[in-house]
């Protein structure tokens, strides 16, 4: 006589059961990014930006680098002068497909002790977006005298104690690795050929910092100087 009765109900994996829980949480994950890439950062701590920017003017820094070469001496912008020169010499404007629905609010630089920040803040569909990218500057004077100058497309690593990946820039509030930014180069590189001598547009000539044997970076401060041996390179002997 047979047995009656439920048959047993199988059991799930737990392959499939973890599977399911990363799927999970890398959709929560996904989520949050796209959350922080559609808020722009806070800009409200650039200096030469905002209601305290209102009726100062920039500095020719064309012709203030150019002294400094003829001159040799030391040259010192600060955050301040560098944003009031890019608010009253860049006229950028959004190109290619999106253009009827973007459009480019300002370009701002944050200069800090060890990088500096490149931003470039947006109007899409009425909604403020940034996009920014840090650079470091590293210089090694060689026992001949002459200063090897480096420059990163990116802030360092994330943390001391993780040294790779390191951070490229900010996709609204979100900082992404260093290889993202091959998404946002190309703006960048525009930006840059603006204000090259050989440029399209009328502000040209700031490539004179190629000149500069010494290039350093100070809180809010960029330090340019012409002259190679005039103190010693930071860290030096």
């Amino acid at each position: 006589m047979g047995e009656s009765g439920e048959a047993p109900k199988k059991k799930g994996s737990c392959i499939g059961k973890l599977t399911a829980l990363f799927v999970f949480g890398g959709l929560i994950g996904l989520g949050a990014a796209v959350f922080f890439i559609l808020q722009p950062q806070d800009l409200s701590d650039l200096e030469g930006r905002g209601p305290g920017a209102v009726g100062k003017s920039s500095r020719d820094l064309r012709e203030v680098m150019q002294n400094a070469l003829d001159g040799g001496y030391s040259l010192s912008l600060t955050e301040e002068e560098i944003n009031l020169y890019l608010r009253d010499t860049l006229k950028a404007e959004q190109a290619g497909m999106l253009a009827s629905q973007v459009s480019i609010r300002s370009v701002a630089v944050r200069l800090d002790e060890a990088r500096a920040e490149v931003i470039i803040e947006r109007e899409v569909a009425g909604r403020p977006l940034t996009l920014s990218m840090f650079l470091r500057v590293e210089q090694t004077e060689l026992p001949t005298g002459t200063i090897n100058t480096e420059i990163f497309l990116d802030g360092g690593p994330y943390h001391e104690s993780l040294p790779w990946p390191a951070v490229g820039g900010r996709f609204g509030r979100l900082p992404v690795p260093q290889g993202f930014l091959v998404l946002v180069l190309p703006s960048f590189k525009n930006l840059a050929g603006v204000y090259r001598t050989d440029g399209a547009e009328a502000v040209k000539g700031l490539d004179f910092i190629d000149e500069m044997a010494r290039i350093r970076l100070e809180e809010g401060k960029l330090v340019l100087d012409p002259v190679p041996n005039t103190r010693a390179m930071p860290g030096a002997p």
